[in-house]
């Protein structure tokens, strides 16, 4: 009997990628990354906004108690005539942005004893910034890197802008109670002369990191001091 050969398998000239094939692909690849890296970026962009806006909120809400509860010390605070609620929320608005392109701010350090006794914070001390300082407003730090101060090229510190109305014929008196009106700003927005903005508040939805310039926060409540009376309960909202 006669056996037959092995079949041996012809080379197929068609086997595998050719050069063009694999340009294609790296082509096709390409568009897709130039495609969806823009989707990707704004995805990232946002959480850290967001993040950021979580931050802020930590931040007015310690802030708040702190002058709730009296160990901080109250902003200025100007007084009013007009016992209409709109007044006091329209005073707070018109309040001017800080003064950006310079920026100095300590942290709150820990109250002295001196014979059992508290001694007051002073300037330096208080958490409020000595630059830039207005009679309508005060400058608080919150300390988002835990170095002590708050500085302008830090991305985690932020920079609490306070003031408050009373409606009182007479010197105002932070414990007769008062409205109290924040924004939280970022200490990177004071990096440069750029004007700071006021009334728009940064959107979390952002194409980039933020504007650094808006406030993070805006918020508008009411502070009842110790000596708050139902009168003067009953003045702010008549």
């Amino acid at each position: 009997m006669k056996t037959k050969p092995p079949l041996i398998p012809r080379a197929n000239s068609e086997a595998g990628f050719t050069i063009i094939e694999s340009l294609l692909a790296v082509i096709v690849v390409g568009i897709l990354i130039v495609a969806i890296g823009p989707v990707i970026a704004l995805s990232a962009a946002t959480r850290i906004q967001a993040r950021r806006v979580d931050w802020a909120t930590q931040a007015a809400r310690a802030y708040l108690d702190g002058v709730r509860s009296d160990t901080i010390a109250p902003p200025p605070i100007q007084t009013i005539g007009d016992r209409k609620k709109n007044k006091y929320i329209e005073k707070l608005k018109d309040i001017a942005a800080p003064t950006a392109g310079s920026l100095t701010c300590e942290v709150r350090s820990s109250r002295k004893k001196n014979n059992g006794d508290d001694v007051p914070y002073t300037e330096k001390e208080s958490g409020y910034c000595t630059t830039p300082t207005s009679g309508q407003y005060a400058l608080y730090c919150v300390d988002g890197n835990n170095d002590g101060v708050c500085t302008k090229d830090n991305l985690k510190d932020f920079v609490i802008q306070a003031s408050g109305v009373q409606n009182d014929s007479t010197t105002a008196n932070a414990k007769r109670g008062y409205f109290l009106g924040i924004r939280v700003y970022r200490a990177d927005g004071f990096a440069d002369s750029v004007a700071l903005k006021t009334d728009e508040q940064a959107k979390t939805f952002s194409g980039g990191l933020g504007d650094r310039k808006a406030p993070v926060l805006i918020t508008i409540t009411e502070i009842i001091g110790s000596d708050t009376t139902y009168q003067n309960l009953k003045n702010q909202f008549q």
